[in-house]
Order: structure tokens, then C-alpha cells, then sequence
């Protein structure tokens, strides 16, 4: 049996290294001292896909960004992070990466979001390529861990395959809109059906410098798909402690364990 304590948060919309909504966050982190914190996809600075055509300044700026807070993540004072992050392929293709973080490793990639929408808010093919890499665990702060960015979490395929390969937690970047609350909660509820793993959930919240609205809404759901935490505006950082066994116990029953 393995425990560990997960954060989930709904995100300043435009969140930065050194800001004020930074120095919070460690603050809050500090109190509360999880072992991994999930954040939301993208987190950093303002969303590229909001935007229908393609930007070299914005795309590069948003690299700058999120590479100087990842850079900054050990001010957090937190052990291990998830997120995702734009980067730029060797061959010239833009993705959408999946990393985790520690103090001893630095940052490293895991996942390129493979399902991307294409519609107003969200011209995510305008800016990144679907990614190839295959959903693979990894292990940090203890636990396997697999991930899911965002619509990956609308094609339960991925976490079902995750479930047999002895996951203990999906973890599922969002910047989701607040029409789109009840639809990614369903989804979710039913990656975590599906696989017998935790789900651990973080997005952005509240109204960007454009003026697009984001749902928050951070959950934790367990493997038999209960809704343990979900943050609100007023509790925007939630912590919970979960128990591996119960993962194993549940990969081993219905519906996880029918071909």
C-alpha cells in the first residue's frame, strides 16, 4: 500500500512565475504540503488557442513563459508537479506536452496531447500537431501516474489501457470552458470507471485578459468514480490523500476486469 497526497487547483487564468497569484500559490502549497501537484494545461500565461491564426511572437512567448516558471517550479516548495507545456519538435512540429517535474529530475516530457479540437476558443491544430507518443506510465512522488491532456480524457480507450497497466492515477490538464463543466466531469467519472485508477483533474479558471471564461472546477475522483474534491472560487486549491490499494482492488473487479 502506497499513500500520497494530491493537489488539484482551478488556476489564475494567466498565471506566471514571480506574480503575485505565484507567490499564493507557494503560500498555499506551503500550508498544505502535498506530494504532487497537478496543474492545468498550459498554465501559464495566456491561451495560444483562443486565437484562429497562427503567431510566431505568441507561439514563442508562450514558450519563454512557460519555460522560465518551470524553471522557477522549486520556489512552489512542492516535491513533484504535472502539467504541460508548448514545445517545439526536433523535426519542426509543435505539441502540446505532457511533463512532470521534480527537484532531482527537472522536467521531463511524458505525453504530446494526441486529441485536439478545432472550434472557436480552442484552434488548438492551428498551433500544435496531435501527438504519436504512446500513453505510457511513469512513476512520480511514489505512484504510477499516467496522463490524459484535456479532450484525451473524451477517449476512454487511453485509460482503460492505463487501468491494465496497473495506474494508480490519470492525471488530465484542462482549459475548459464554463458550458463545458458537465460534459469533462462525466468524461472523467468515466476514465476513472474504466481504468479502477484515481483522476486527478486541474483547469483554469475564472475570465482571461481576452475576456474568455474558464469553468475552474479542479477534481480528484476515485477509482469507483466518486467525486472526492472539486474546487470551487473560494477553495481554488484542494489536497486529497489517496490510497493505491484501492486502485489495485478496484482494477481487479467490474468493469476493469472485462476483455
Amino acid at each position: 500500500m502506497t499513500t500520497a497526497r494530491i493537489a488539484v487547483l482551478e488556476a489564475d487564468p494567466e498565471l506566471a512565475a514571480g506574480t503575485e497569484a505565484w507567490h499564493r500559490l507557494g503560500e498555499r502549497l506551503a500550508r498544505l504540503s502535498p506530494d504532487l501537484l497537478v496543474l492545468n494545461e498550459l498554465p501559464f500565461g495566456i491561451w495560444l488557442a483562443s486565437s484562429h491564426e497562427f503567431d510566431d511572437v505568441r507561439w514563442n512567448a508562450s514558450v519563454a513563459i512557460h519555460d522560465e516558471a518551470i524553471a522557477r517550479l522549486a520556489e512552489l516548495d512542492v516535491p513533484a508537479v504535472v502539467g504541460s507545456r508548448p514545445l517545439t519538435l526536433p523535426d519542426g512540429n509543435r505539441v502540446n506536452a505532457g511533463f512532470s517535474w521534480t527537484a532531482e529530475d527537472g522536467a521531463v516530457v511524458r505525453h504530446h496531447k494526441r486529441h485536439l479540437p478545432h472550434g472557436p476558443g480552442y484552434w488548438e491544430t492551428t498551433w500544435t500537431a496531435a501527438g504519436t507518443r504512446p500513453f505510457e506510465p511513469f512513476e512520480i512522488a511514489g505512484i504510477t501516474v499516467g496522463f490524459m491532456v484535456c479532450t484525451d480524457i473524451m477517449f476512454p480507450e487511453h485509460a482503460r489501457a492505463y487501468g491494465r497497466q496497473g495506474v494508480d492515477l490519470i492525471v488530465c490538464p484542462r482549459a475548459t470552458p464554463i458550458l463545458d463543466e458537465a460534459m469533462f466531469h462525466a468524461a472523467l467519472s468515466m476514465a476513472a470507471t474504466v481504468s479502477g485508477s484515481y483522476v486527478a483533474s486541474s483547469n483554469r479558471g475564472y475570465t482571461d485578459s481576452d475576456g474568455f471564461s474558464y469553468e475552474g472546477n479542479g477534481y480528484v475522483i476515485s477509482p469507483r468514480a466518486i467525486t472526492l474534491a472539486a474546487t470551487t472560487p473560494e477553495e481554488s486549491l484542494l489536497v486529497v490523500d489517496i490510497d493505491t490499494e484501492n486502485a489495485r482492488t478496484k482494477q481487479a473487479r467490474y468493469p476493469c476486469d472485462v476483455d
